[in-house]
C-alpha cells in the first residue's frame, strides 16, 4: 500500500473517531484570519503540498480540479468563498447531497496544516477566484 493510500486511511479513520465520538473543534469566523497568514510562504506552500496530496487529493484531485480518486470533490482552483469560508469547511465539513460529503478535519487537522493548504491552493488558483478576499 503506497504512502499516500495510508496517509488516507489513517486521516479517515480519525475522522471516523471523531464522528463516533462526537468531537469536533468548530470555529467561529472571528476566530480565523481574514487572510491567510502563510499566504506566499514558501516553506508553508511546500508543507501545504505535502498536505493536499496526502489528505485531499483523493477528492479533490492532485491539481485540486475536482477529478479526485472519487470524483466527489470541488475544483478548489476557483474557490470563491474567501479565505475565513475555506477554514470554516475544511473544519466543520460540508453536506454536498452526494453519498460522500466534505468530511469535518477540525478535530484532525490543526490550524497551521489548514493555513498551509490555503497557501499552497492559492498558489494553484484561476482568475476569478477568491482565496484571499474577506467576504464575511
Amino acid at each position: 500500500m503506497g504512502k499516500v493510500r495510508k496517509a488516507v486511511l489513517l486521516a479517515v479513520s480519525a475522522v471516523i473517531l471523531v464522528a463516533v465520538n462526537g468531537v469536533a473543534r468548530v470555529s467561529h469566523a472571528e476566530d480565523i484570519p481574514a487572510v491567510n497568514p502563510l499566504s506566499g510562504d514558501e516553506a508553508a506552500i511546500k508543507k501545504g503540498r505535502s498536505w493536499f496530496r496526502g489528505v485531499c487529493a483523493v477528492c479533490h484531485g492532485g491539481r485540486a480540479d475536482g477529478a479526485g480518486e472519487r470524483g466527489q470533490g470541488a475544483d478548489l482552483r476557483k474557490f470563491n468563498k474567501g479565505f475565513r469560508g475555506f477554514v470554516e469547511t475544511v473544519k466543520n465539513g460540508k453536506a454536498t447531497g452526494r453519498p460522500l460529503a466534505m468530511p469535518a478535519w477540525g478535530a484532525v487537522l490543526k490550524d497551521e496544516d489548514i493555513y498551509q493548504i490555503g497557501a499552497y491552493l492559492e498558489t494553484l488558483a484561476i482568475e476569478g477566484a477568491k482565496w484571499k478576499e474577506d467576504l464575511n
